[in-house]
């Protein structure tokens, strides 16, 4: 027997509590179970459409509803500093000498928070390569990674029955955009090659295929420091239907990843 007592007896109002606490787990159950039947989840390629939508939204909204009323402030200040320069130079008071102080302070940090809304703008709208072809966007990639300047590498971009979906295009670009990545800064390889290429079959239809390969020094694939973009790789390919593998040792990489060409 406890010396202290049950917890009804030390808190008089725990039963209360706890029935409390299972009816909300009840409830909360249920209601679960009600939205999931209502709204069914939306497949991965879904829902990176919705977000890249939404990157869209706020970027605009950052430029219409901070940058703009930022940029209105940095003029006016502007206009101030003309003022506060009719002082002489020779009024070392302290009010002028606060005015100067004062107007430079402002105009610094509407000069930071502007520049600060205006990248983080430039991030979350869609970049260029969103409005090519897949082709074109990883030819860019490559070009832009300097990789080839460094190490021999080999592009093969092989002709595609069909432009693949917006969605499908964006995950090929990350998962190649990750693996040049990693490449450049892990890999230590002399030798390096991407590849795209369409594949039928009478199971899962088109397919469009990324390999990626290195004659790097390798990783642990099954380490928990493998790495978050190579995991998000794998769940990605997963959440619109497709498939990836990676496998690694000593003598390199090798990554291919395969989605369902119309996966939106």
């Amino acid at each position: 027997m406890d010396p202290r007592g049950s917890a009804n007896d030390r808190y008089p109002d725990y039963g209360a509590w706890a029935e409390m606490l299972a009816e909300l787990h009840d409830k909360n159950a249920r209601l679960s179970e009600l939205v999931s039947k209502r709204w069914p989840p939306r497949s991965g390629a879904a829902i990176l459409s919705e977000l890249e939508r939404e990157r869209t939204r706020i970027a605009r909204e950052l430029h219409a509803g901070a940058g703009q009323p930022l940029a209105g402030i940095k003029l006016h200040l502007e206009i101030l500093d003309k003022f506060t320069s009719a002082i002489p130079e020779g009024d070392t008071s302290e009010s002028a000498n606060a005015a100067r102080q004062t107007i430079e302070r402002l105009q610094t940090l509407a000069e930071q928070a502007l520049s600060q809304v205006r990248a983080i703008s430039h991030r979350l709208h869609p970049p260029e390569w969103q409005e090519m072809t897949l082709h074109q966007a990883l030819q860019d990639l490559v070009e832009s990674s300097g990789l080839d300047g460094s190490l021999k590498f080999s592009l093969d971009l092989q002709p595609l029955p069909a432009e693949p979906s917006h969605g499908v295009k964006v995950q090929m670009y990350r998962c190649a955009q990750e693996c040049i990545s990693n490449i450049t800064r892990h890999s230590g390889a002399t030798e390096a090659s991407l590849s795209v290429a369409a594949r039928n079959d009478s199971e899962t239809g088109g397919q469009i295929v990324l390999t990626v390969r290195d004659n790097g020094c390798g990783f642990d694939v099954s380490s928990k420091h493998a790495g978050i973009g190579l995991r998000a790789i794998a769940e990605n390919a997963a959440s619109m239907g497709g498939t990836s593998s990676i496998r690694s040792d000593a003598e390199g990489t090798i990554i291919v990843v395969s989605l369902p060409a119309t996966a939106d």
